[in-house]
């Protein structure tokens, strides 16, 4: 009977999931992002109802605090170990960007933008972690090198920012033509179109939805490197959910990829 429960157990189609999942560096990258983003966003919300009470916190809600700080900091310090060294990856990509022909010219120089300034955001975020965690780099300014990978994030997502809004702006024209042929198509009773019609209408749904989703994606984690640019006085709650948010995006993306 035991033996029975644990290989349905071991045979399941979550335990399927899970290991399609973990076997994954990017899965492991989002979990440990959600986990750094979530644990930020109930550090504030315990802070806040500190600040509100007015009083001296109790010796628990501090050690709760600090418990939610630590699982932060080692977060972010575990995922950028896992990605050190990945400007290499995107150096290449921003190489290949430059060569690249045919194809919309509006993505392209986006997609170069996009691939440059992550280069830019992962070898300073490389350099940064040799400096802090590892020791094996002597930076005069560690500051300096931290916002120089913001400013490379930031111009990364904002060009991901427009690329998206580019693309859904085309596919809103290409529906709309589409919606036009049809009704051209339903006068003159061509069955034939119309089904061609129909085909076309739910690729372009599809692809305005996902068009969609990586211009809200873009938005919320743009908020990040911005609020730690100070360009803008975002709340930090919002931008720890807005980071919280993303990360579930990316981890049901990979789950839900072929």
């Amino acid at each position: 009977m035991l033996l029975s429960i644990v290989a349905a157990a071991a045979n399941s189609s979550a335990t399927a999931t899970y290991i399609k999942y973990a076997s994954q560096l990017s899965g492991r990258d989002k979990a440990c992002r959600f986990t750094q983003y979530f644990a930020r966003l109930l550090a504030y919300l315990v802070t806040r109802r500190i600040s509100l009470q007015g009083g001296k916190p109790q010796a628990s809600t501090l050690d709760w605090l600090a418990t939610l700080t630590k699982i932060q900091g080692t977060m972010s310090t575990t995922r950028k170990i896992l990605r050190s060294g990945k400007f290499i990856d995107f150096f290449r990509l921003f190489v290949r960007s430059l060569y690249e022909s045919g194809g919309d010219e509006v993505e392209r120089l986006l997609n170069m933008g996009h691939k440059g300034g992550m280069f830019v955001f992962m070898l300073a975020d490389t350099v940064g972690i040799l400096h802090s965690a590892l020791g094996l780099v002597r930076l005069r300014d560690p500051a300096r090198v931290t916002r120089v990978a913001m400013r490379g994030w930031w111009c990364a997502l904002a060009c991901q920012l427009l690329a998206a809004a580019y693309q859904l702006r085309a596919l809103m024209i290409r529906e709309a033509d589409v919606a036009r042929v049809r009704r051209h198509l339903e006068k003159d009773a061509d069955p034939m179109a119309d089904r061609e019609c129909v085909v076309e209408e739910r690729l372009v749904a599809q692809r305005k939805r996902k068009a969609v989703r990586q211009v809200v994606a873009a938005a919320l984690d743009i908020s990040i490197p911005t609020a730690g640019l100070g360009l803008l006085g975002l709340n930090e709650g919002f931008v720890a959910l807005a980071g919280s948010v993303t990360s579930l995006m990316g981890m049901q993306d990979i789950l839900y990829s072929d």
